[in-house]
């Protein structure tokens, strides 16, 4: 599983159209039942229950369906939901920490840190990457080295992405 197509279209598609897909919901406040905070207190009011449900269904979907559509991916359908599925859980889980420590900072939700923005802006993309290719690493047959290479594009990739939903005005801050 080392073609940079099956990593496209089993890694990245489903959680880049997923996130923007969420970041879409989030906006027009669509699925509203579901935006209760796990824990303000702990996250912050930004970390709902349809972030947690949206995300790992829009990415399962989105592998599944790469699936079904490119023969080439080798997957079944199965396999690709599990993948896309953990994905979007692995994602959101790893956000957690750093939200937590952000609270307990006293950085309000969606804000960045006045002292160490650059850092924090690293931390922030960081954090959900790091259970993204945990994740993807124990699930899948890809090499270690392979692993180091998708996450520094897919850091790219994050950066880049949040920028351009901000400029979209989909996103309140990069």
């Amino acid at each position: 599983m080392e073609g940079i197509k099956t990593h496209i279209l089993l890694l990245f598609l489903p959680l880049v159209i997923g996130n923007v897909l969420h970041m879409i919901i989030v906006k027009k406040n669509y699925l509203k039942a579901l935006s209760i905070p796990i824990s303000s207190t702990l996250f912050g009011a930004n970390k709902t229950y349809r972030g947690f449900l949206v995300l790992p269904v829009l990415s399962g979907f989105i592998a599944c369906l790469n699936a079904i559509t490119f023969d080439s991916l080798q997957a079944s359908n199965r396999y690709a939901l599990f993948i896309g599925t953990g994905l979007g859980v692995a994602y959101m889980l790893f956000e957690l920490p750093n939200s937590y420590l952000k609270r307990k900072l006293g950085i309000p939700q969606g804000a960045s840190s006045k002292k160490y923005k650059i850092l924090q802006l690293c931390i922030d993309k960081i954090d959900s990457l790091i259970g993204v290719f945990a994740f993807y690493y124990f699930a899948t047959s890809v090499t270690f080295e392979t692993i180091i290479g998708l996450f520094l594009a897919a850091f790219l990739i994050h950066i880049s992405l949040s920028y351009l939903l901000v400029v979209l005005k989909i996103k309140k801050s990069i």
